[in-house]
């Protein structure tokens, strides 16, 4: 029993996952990040397109971090339905962009990509919209995973082929709020 893992403060206890990415290091790659992105958009405005639920714990890290810029935050919902959601499901939206993107540029702000599908699905989206330039950040990238031609502009981190829950994460809609990153201990 010592060796069962909890997940702070969430209440969740198995011996199934271990630790793989810790929130200092999360942190670090979010400030690194942040100034990248502070010094593009130096004295400009910025929209952030947050997909839910997963990527709300890596916006609202990123957003305080970002220095002299007017940031205005958006959240958009999409879901896979049909047969074989993860390889060929269609996505629909569940909840759509409010923010008018006409002429303003535009920040998708991932917390891990992997396939790709909804990330391409939600460029379009915005595309449509009439942005004056779009641009993806990803807090981690899993881009051996990828099923179509889609990629970040900004990459915290490349994962190895792992299953990940926490700091958005979840496994079954559980985990997110968990500080650290884990990873199966055996995967199936």
């Amino acid at each position: 029993m010592q060796d069962m893992l909890k997940f702070p403060s969430s209440g969740f206890v198995s011996d199934q996952f271990v630790e793989y990415i810790d929130k200092e290091e999360i942190q670090s790659i979010t400030k690194s990040l942040a100034h990248t992105i502070s010094q593009k958009y130096k004295g400009e405005e910025l929209v952030l397109i947050a997909p839910l639920k997963g990527s709300m714990i890596f916006l609202a890290d990123l957003c305080r971090e970002l220095k002299n810029i007017k940031v205005y935050v958006d959240f958009i919902k999409v879901e896979a339905v049909g047969r074989s959601k993860e390889s060929s499901g269609t996505i629909v939206i569940s909840k759509d962009i409010k923010t008018n993107l006409l002429d303003r540029n535009v920040l998708i702000v991932e917390e891990i990509i992997d396939t790709g599908r909804a990330l391409e699905f939600i460029k379009k989206r915005i595309s449509n919209a009439g942005p004056r330039n779009i641009e993806v950040i990803t807090l981690f990238d899993k881009p051996y995973k990828r099923a179509v031609s889609v990629k970040a502009d900004y990459i915290g981190k490349q994962l190895d082929d792992h299953f990940v829950v926490g700091y958005g994460l979840d496994l079954d809609q559980f985990g997110r709020n968990c500080e650290n990153v884990f990873t199966l201990k055996y995967p199936n």
